[in-house]
């Protein structure tokens, strides 16, 4: 029997940590592909790191393999400015609706306060 090769870290040693066609990234769910199908051939240029979705739909060919290299190839670059464009409004919003929530709980305790103070007062007898 031949040694073991570890493909995995091939793969994620080649290509990084995420998978090629979504960019999923947890690191413990991806799994290695093997382009030609032949598990004995580890050369980096037949793995390929995917997601278990995309993995099973490259299985059936719902992703085609040209598919799969071209984006296994292409530079990785992220362009914060395209995810992060509304972030500036929502945070703001986050942050009114914070303010609004700790308003009215204050105003909450403080009636809560002033109503428990009003029910220990002294009653006065005359007599």
């Amino acid at each position: 029997m031949g040694k073991r090769i570890n493909y995995r870290k091939i793969a994620f040693g080649a290509y990084g940590p995420l998978c090629a066609h979504c960019g999923f990234g947890i690191p413990s769910v991806l799994e290695v592909a093997h382009i030609d199908c032949n598990r004995e051939n580890n050369d980096p240029k037949n793995l390929i790191v995917l997601c278990p979705n995309c993995h099973k739909m490259h299985d059936l060919d719902l992703i085609s393999t040209e598919t799969i290299l071209q984006m296994r190839d292409r530079p990785k670059i992220v362009k914060w400015s395209k995810r992060m464009k509304d972030a500036g409004k929502k945070a703001a919003l986050t942050r009114k609706h914070s303010a609004a929530g700790r308003k009215a709980a204050a105003t909450r305790k403080r009636n809560r306060d002033s109503n428990a103070n009003e029910s220990f007062l002294p009653i006065e007898v005359h007599g």
